[in-house]
């Protein structure tokens, strides 16, 4: 689903700060960052919501 529709309600796609995260399942989120004059979005990194949480400085 992330491949074919990230838009798709069910992966909650929003902005972090400079990256966009989507959730993938229910223990896991994806990062990625949009390409620049694009709506492109690279994505770079799947993980658990706690290594999530590390990388965009979030406290639970």
């Amino acid at each position: 689903l992330l491949k074919a529709n990230p838009e798709h309600p069910s992966l909650q796609l929003k902005s972090v700060g400079r990256f966009w995260s989507a959730r993938v399942g229910l223990s896991w989120r994806a990062l990625a960052v949009k390409v620049p004059e694009s709506e492109t979005l690279v994505w770079f990194w799947i993980g658990s919501h706690a290594e999530y949480d590390r990388l965009v400085g979030r406290k639970r």
